[in-house]
């Protein structure tokens, strides 16, 4: 289980990893010939394409004695790091987001119950 869980998440992180890789080079490439890049390039490149973070939980879980006890121990964004490369590895189903219940009432439309917010008469 320890070495096909570990497996999973460096699959996701070679996953990720390839995804970035042209544009990164793209933008690596004119940041070493003096080239000047936008401030949303330099961003992604800071923040999104740095993959240090996932490097480093899975340095900690490799050095873990066992894989479920070295999640356990991992800080919130450890974990949520975890479930982003299991999802990028097809491991696990990506989650959408909670969607809204639509609630018909009669003649009238209610998005929530609760708030009663009025979207008018079907039909007029």
């Amino acid at each position: 289980m320890t070495l096909k869980s570990l497996d999973v998440l460096k699959k996701g992180l070679s996953k990720i990893t390839q995804s970035f890789k042209v544009r990164k080079d793209k933008l690596n490439a004119k940041l070493a010939w003096k080239g000047s890049i936008s401030s949303s390039d330099e961003y992604w490149l800071d923040h999104k394409a740095n993959t240090v973070d996932e490097q480093r939980v899975i340095e900690i879980l490799e050095a873990a004695s066992d894989y479920e006890r070295g999640v356990e121990r991992l800080d919130k964004s450890g974990k949520a790091i975890v479930k982003k490369l299991r999802e990028w590895a097809g491991d696990l189903a990506k989650v959408a987001g909670e969607k809204r219940k639509h609630t018909f009432f009669g003649d009238f439309f209610f998005v929530d119950p609760t708030s009663l917010t009025y979207f008018g008469r079907f039909g007029t």
